[in-house]
């Protein structure tokens, strides 16, 4: 997971914005829940309009795994469901965020729709499920302060979440080495590991397989890299090469970059590593 800044998107989506407005101003001044609703339904089109721009910020990413599906839509997330919340089944759903768009996040389908895992016995996936910690006061109405509600699942565009998020070589996510035995850290962390999917296994798979990668290519180096870079003869090109996918596999837009860079920082100990691969 990498942070997403939503105002880096803006400018982008600045002609879809008055008919998202529209939409929302509809929604709210309908009282009856089953209009409401249908309303919501007729305007799907308006969020999911935002598709394109949503994927131009994060290279086709999932926000919440990194993973890339070309075989498949990536879906519009409403990051507070828009209709009902799994997790208390009186609440009407946040109607009156279901067409703003500082409230969608750009989801995978497994990250997103309800299912369960190979070899799991419970389903997870975000869909309507939106858990809080036990900080939060859930908001019910247009009125309530969201600021109090302190969600549970990791949220790719808030700054403090996706430094929570750290990796193992076997390609399941972890807890970042410096936030444990922070509760709320762990607390996170645990509501994500299911309710995101985040340990769904092609992405450990990928993730492993991106591992295993950047290992030979740290060996790679090793054979090929000079013993300091102080009054050396030019790197060879085989040298520079090991570079080059090193630093391509960290870029914003490729898939799982966050646990590449984790993985990387793991070889921090050797010289080009650290002041080469992780500064340039």
């Amino acid at each position: 997971m990498q942070y997403i800044n939503l105002e880096d998107i803006r400018p982008h989506i600045r002609h879809l914005l008055a008919d998202l407005q529209a939409a929302q101003d509809a929604v709210l001044a309908e009282g009856d829940r089953r209009r409401r609703k249908q309303l919501i339904e007729d305007n799907a089109y308006r969020w999911t309009a935002l598709r394109e721009a949503f994927e131009a910020a994060s290279g086709g990413k999932c926000w919440y795994t990194e993973c890339k599906s070309p075989g498949a839509d990536n879906d519009v997330d409403h990051f507070r469901p828009k209709g009902k919340v799994r997790d208390n089944r009186q609440h009407p759903g946040y109607y009156w965020l279901a067409f703003d768009w500082q409230n969608m996040r750009l989801s995978c389908q497994r990250a997103n729709r309800p299912r369960v895992a190979p070899g799991a016995r419970v389903a997870g996936g975000k869909s309507t499920h939106f858990p809080l910690l036990a900080t939060g006061v859930r908001a019910n109405a247009p009125g309530d302060d969201l600021r109090l509600e302190h969600p549970a699942l990791l949220d790719p565009t808030e700054p403090g979440d996706p430094i929570l998020l750290s990796f193992l070589p076997n390609g399941e996510i972890d807890l970042s080495p410096e936030y444990r035995g922070n509760p709320i850290a762990e607390a996170k962390i645990d509501a994500s590991r299911l309710g995101l999917h985040l340990n769904w296994p092609k992405f450990v798979e990928g993730r492993m397989t991106r591992y295993n990668e950047i290992e030979r290519l740290v060996a790679r180096g090793e054979r090929e890299a000079p013993v300091d870079y102080l009054g050396m003869p030019q790197a060879s090109q085989a040298f520079k090469d090991v570079i080059g996918d090193l630093r391509r596999l960290i870029r914003p837009d490729a898939e799982y970059a966050a646990a590449a860079k984790v993985y990387i920082e793991s070889f921090r100990d050797i010289w080009w590593v650290n002041d080469v691969v992780l500064k340039l």
